[in-house]
């Protein structure tokens, strides 16, 4: 597969707007290696979507679309928010649907304003000054930060003290990265720098906050039972969103991601890279299997395992249904 299997060059830091133009595979390639990957997935990790429901009766939705019907995003164009809202409906009433009907709501509102703020649908001098005015408690300079400032304030009513001073924490630094990323998108990456790469996916994703949206205080309030699996968890939620969203971002050219920025440092071909997370991903998802005692925890792991993959076959967003068919679901 020669389309993939250099995309670094020889010197110790590598040109990332050279690398973006020469690394792209076509489009034969790119539903090869999605198509050999992704049946990897649920032949190791064992997960099944089959028959998965979500939302049956659309109560999720209604509420969801009744409160965003009542924001005022600025110059957030409606259409962009209005996608942004079917996807996190989708997000959380398919990956989060074991939990309260009051938290998948929570969940949804939270993944709009962070979509819109990941797509940058967000000037960056707002998201600049966004953690100093929270500091002080004056309002922000978009709205859609001052409705997710909003939305922080609610946490404790859902999640334990420290899984909600987890999740307020991972949201700032989630910002933080996401402003310095674009003004870093140029900056050439030395083949020595593998843990900045790693640094960097720990922080710029979601991972933490949603690994602690598993786990709602409704139905598990003492955090000691679930606790020591949100590394694990951390790492499933990122590495299995990089290999279920390698097909559309490939398709898109966008290799300013993880995928690529360890390529480039490791000299790995895209598609070692990403047999390498399944192979993380598998040791996370088994290692959570052991680490979890209860029925109840266990049970409510195996949905949310399952759940997370639903959402991105079920959802437009990744075209996963495109590739694949009707051979998982």
């Amino acid at each position: 597969m020669p389309s993939i299997e250099q995309v670094f060059t020889t010197s110790s830091f590598v040109d990332l707007k050279h690398v973006k133009k020469n690394s792209l595979p076509d489009q034969n390639t790119v539903t090869e290696v999605s198509t050999r990957v992704i049946a990897e997935f649920f032949e190791k990790t064992g997960i099944s979507i089959r028959s998965y429901q979500r939302d049956p009766e659309r109560i999720i939705e209604r509420r969801v679309l009744e409160q965003v019907a009542t924001w005022k995003l600025g110059d957030v164009a409606p259409e962009r928010y209005q996608r942004h809202t079917t996807t996190s409906i989708s997000m959380a009433t398919t990956t989060f649907g074991h939990t309260h009907p009051d938290v998948q709501v929570h969940i949804a509102l939270f993944t709009v304003l962070a979509l819109c703020i990941d797509d940058l649908e967000v000037k960056s001098t707002a998201l600049d000054e966004f953690v100093s005015r929270l500091h002080t408690g004056r309002r922000q300079l978009h709205p859609v930060l001052d409705y997710l400032v909003e939305n922080l304030q609610h946490l404790p009513e859902y999640f334990p003290p420290y899984a909600a001073a987890a999740i307020f924490a991972a949201t700032i630094q989630f910002i933080n990265s996401t402003v310095f990323d674009k003004e870093a998108e140029s900056m050439p990456l030395s083949q020595e720098s593998l843990p900045y790469v790693l640094y960097k996916r720990a922080r710029n994703s979601l991972g933490e906050v949603y690994g602690f949206y598993v786990w709602d205080k409704y139905s598990f309030p003492d955090i000691s039972v679930h606790i020591q699996v949100i590394s694990d968890t951390m790492t499933y939620l990122n590495y299995a969103n990089d290999i279920l969203s390698f097909y559309k971002e490939e398709l898109a050219g966008e290799t300013g991601n993880f995928v690529h920025d360890q390529a480039i440092v490791t000299g790995y071909t895209v598609e070692k890279v990403l047999s390498d997370l399944l192979d993380e991903v598998v040791v996370s998802v088994n290692r959570a299997r052991v680490l979890l005692k209860g029925e109840k925890e266990r049970q409510t792991w195996e949905q949310f395992l399952a759940g997370y993959v639903a959402f991105h076959f079920f959802s437009p967003r990744y075209r996963l249904l495109d590739l694949t068919g009707s051979q998982y679901v």
